[in-house]
């Protein structure tokens, strides 16, 4: 064997060694507290941040709901029902209107609710009930039932989207490292 082919040999097993670090980087599993998800029809953005001391205990995750063609992030989280057969419910928030109260849309946040539903994982197989676990990995997609047609609702969204609509459905767009 020549010096040059040794040489040679050692940089593709370098190479090889470096390439596979890379691809277990980029393996590496995205957390839901971490994840951006985009609804495809309005241009609805949510993107999920750790929790740090969030004062409800059942609350599992939370995230902001930007509004599109509007500088409006609208406050949201997951909590865990109480019971035995405990599921995952999802609340998106603004701040009241007087409409709002009348209607009695104000919970104990000091906020009104647009969409109240529970959540579900889109995976390959279909919907499935959100993990519970804390550090639960991202879904390919979430599912908020009936969410395209209460935020088509909403006023702010109406106002910059004429004739926008929504979907319920929305998909995995990124993974921040914060």
């Amino acid at each position: 064997m020549t010096r040059h082919s040794m040489i040679t040999g050692k940089l593709a097993l370098f190479f090889l060694a470096l390439l596979g670090a890379v691809q277990a980087a980029s393996a590496k599993e995205c957390l839901l507290s971490h994840a951006t998800y985009r609804e495809p029809r309005s241009g609805a953005v949510m993107q999920f941040r750790p929790l740090h001391n969030e004062p409800a205990a059942l609350t599992a995750e939370v995230f902001s709901l930007t509004v599109p063609k509007t500088d409006i992030r609208l406050p949201a989280d997951i909590t865990w029902t109480n019971g035995r057969n405990s599921f995952p419910l999802g609340t998106i928030r603004h701040t009241c209107t007087d409409d709002d109260r009348e209607a009695g849309l104000e919970d104990g946040s000091g906020l009104c609710r647009i969409w109240i539903g529970q959540v579900y994982a889109l995976t390959g197989g279909g919907a499935e009930q959100l993990n519970s676990r804390e550090a639960t990995p991202a879904p390919k997609g979430l599912l908020l039932p009936d969410f395209g047609a209460a935020f088509t609702e909403f006023a702010d969204f109406a106002k910059a989207n004429r004739n926008g609509s929504a979907w319920d459905a929305f998909t995995l767009a990124g993974c921040s490292d914060e």
